[in-house]
């Protein structure tokens, strides 16, 4: 189902492409050359540079400058359990493909034990749902792939997960890790709340440290946005997104102003974050 929709989406996204394409100096692999050549090489995390551009730049430099911690809340604490039962569920149903054995039988286990890959991350039963939902959804996208392949399902591999990428010849970590790599080749995001502009611009930074690392084109990304936890039955919205020539000027201005801010000894101003929610 979610590739269906991925795919259809695809389709609009590419006349986009076609009216609105990405020049080379705007690739990652033009990293010697400004605007993609940074002013300089801090090891920024996509994450710092993306979420600095919607909330400004004093946490990112009170952070790096002076060791002050994050204080760690609510949302940020569930984001983490959302992250890692995505990754945990990937990973489980990847172990399955290149098993022997009855398959489906692994599968139907891994659904009806699934309070044990998350017990030590929470108690709460979202959590469970949210296993099980992903599971189901990439089983769902297998089993399409069984009826066109003539009974070849479960050798359709779930998207790669913590995908690590070098970001350093733009200036950002050696140790990047992207969410996820679908099938088709797209950068993944995983995104707890509602959507927002800056993770569109967080794609826009993974594709071209990516391009910058394997020197091919990354031209579109997913985001995929967990929601309805405090219900107690988390659901998925999948959001296409076509990294424009606009997101990668967006993350590179946001990336020089990183640097130049982490540069200077002045603590930067209190701002308020800017409210820019996809309706």
């Amino acid at each position: 189902m979610i590739s269906w929709f991925i795919r259809r989406q695809l389709r609009r996204l590419h006349e986009v492409r076609e009216l609105d394409p990405v020049p080379g100096e705007l690739r990652g692999w033009s990293w010697d050359k400004p605007p993609v050549r940074p002013r300089a090489y801090l090891g920024l995390s996509v994450s710092e540079v993306a979420y600095a551009s919607y909330c400004g730049f004093r946490d990112l430099w009170l952070r790096r400058r002076k060791g002050v911690k994050a204080e760690v809340n609510e949302h940020m604490r569930v984001g983490y359990i959302v992250h890692e039962i995505f990754h945990r569920a990937a990973r489980d149903l990847r172990s399955i493909v290149f098993s022997n054995g009855d398959r489906w039988a692994v599968v139907r286990r891994l659904y009806d034990r699934a309070w044990l890959r998350v017990r030590d991350l929470t108690s709460d039963r979202w959590a469970v749902e949210l296993y099980r939902k992903l599971v189901s959804v990439w089983l769902g996208e297998s089993m399409a792939s069984e009826l066109l392949n003539g009974g070849e399902g479960l050798g359709w591999i779930p998207w790669l997960s913590e995908y690590r990428v070098d970001g350093s010849a733009i200036g950002l970590s050696r140790h990047l890790r992207v969410d996820g790599l679908s099938e088709m080749g797209l950068v993944v995001e995983i995104k707890y709340g509602k959507s927002m502009r800056w993770h569109r611009v967080a794609l826009a930074g993974y594709a071209l440290a990516m391009e910058s690392y394997m020197e091919v084109p990354v031209d579109y990304g997913i985001l995929v946005h967990v929601n309805n936890i405090a219900e107690g039955s988390p659901t998925l919205w999948v959001e296409p997104v076509y990294i424009s020539p606009d997101l990668r000027r967006s993350f590179l201005e946001a990336r020089d102003e990183a640097i130049d801010v982490l540069l200077s000894p002045v603590e930067p101003p209190q701002s308020a974050c800017v409210e820019d929610e996809v309706v």
